[in-house]
């Protein structure tokens, strides 16, 4: 009786196993993660460890559990030039279904991804040149947005570790007048996108996207970064992002 009952526990177990196999449908996703070196305050480890796993989730992969998607993640930098040297690492998708890629090697591949990430992520930190006064925030970014929008992916994720304040020739929050400057921006988004797009590269449309801005705040510069988060909502909304300010990622 007891054997019986354990083959039958077994045969079942098989049976949900093999059925999430086949029902669970893979996706490709494009991550892009942009780091600001104008705050000393991101080159911490606890970031890698806290949000690579978040990176693998929005993937819908796993280093315990695995998963079949694949897809890349691009991580760069944001400093005083308009574009910087970036790092991408990437996974293929896993063949689903009861003849389709062995769950336990896939397991494999996906711990092999996150270590790589992790080695990446922790390696571009190390070798920033921190606490640079200037940063071309829009320039960076919108570069990086018209490069995604190529990619055939099924998700687009941009996450933004920065407190968004742009210190460059195209506007500033900085210096005399910066908050005026700023609220007249914000006014007209539609001639501010114009204004930018004649000193950089034009926002493209961004419905596809989700945009992660992750500040450090601080009580000296939490009532700037309040409007520097308006700021950027009106801009990457008027585009058709959706976009969010938190303190950490939240998926």
């Amino acid at each position: 009786m007891r054997k019986y009952l354990f083959f039958l526990v077994l045969v079942i177990a098989f049976g949900i196993f093999f059925n999430s196999c086949r029902e669970e449908k893979a996706t490709t996703t494009s991550i892009c993660v942009l780091i600001d070196v104008s705050d000393k305050r991101f080159k911490n480890q606890d970031y890698v460890n806290e949000n690579v796993p978040k990176f693998l989730s929005l993937m819908k992969l796993s280093g315990q559990t695995g998963g079949f998607s694949g897809g890349q993640i691009k991580l760069s930098l944001i400093n005083e030039l308009s574009d910087s040297k970036s790092k991408t690492i990437k996974i293929e998708t896993g063949e689903t279904g009861l003849m389709g890629e062995n769950p336990l090697n896939r397991k494999d591949k996906v711990v092999k991804f996150q270590n790589e990430l992790v080695q990446s992520f922790t390696q571009i930190l190390e070798q920033a040149n921190w606490g640079t006064n200037a940063s071309k925030i829009y320039q960076k970014v919108t570069r990086e947005l018209i490069k995604m929008k190529k990619s055939e992916a099924d998700n687009k994720y941009l996450i933004i570790y920065s407190d968004m304040l742009e210190n460059s020739s195209l506007f500033s929050f900085y210096g005399t007048d910066w908050k005026k400057n700023i609220e007249k921006l914000m006014a007209d988004p539609e001639k501010a996108l114009e204004y930018l797009s004649k000193k950089g590269p034009a926002l493209p449309d961004l419905s596809e996207f989700e945009i992660f801005v992750i500040p450090s705040r601080t009580s000296e510069n939490d009532e700037k970064i309040n409007l520097s988060e308006q700021f950027w909502k009106v801009l990457f909304e008027f585009q058709g992002a959706t976009i969010s300010f938190n303190s950490s990622l939240e998926i």
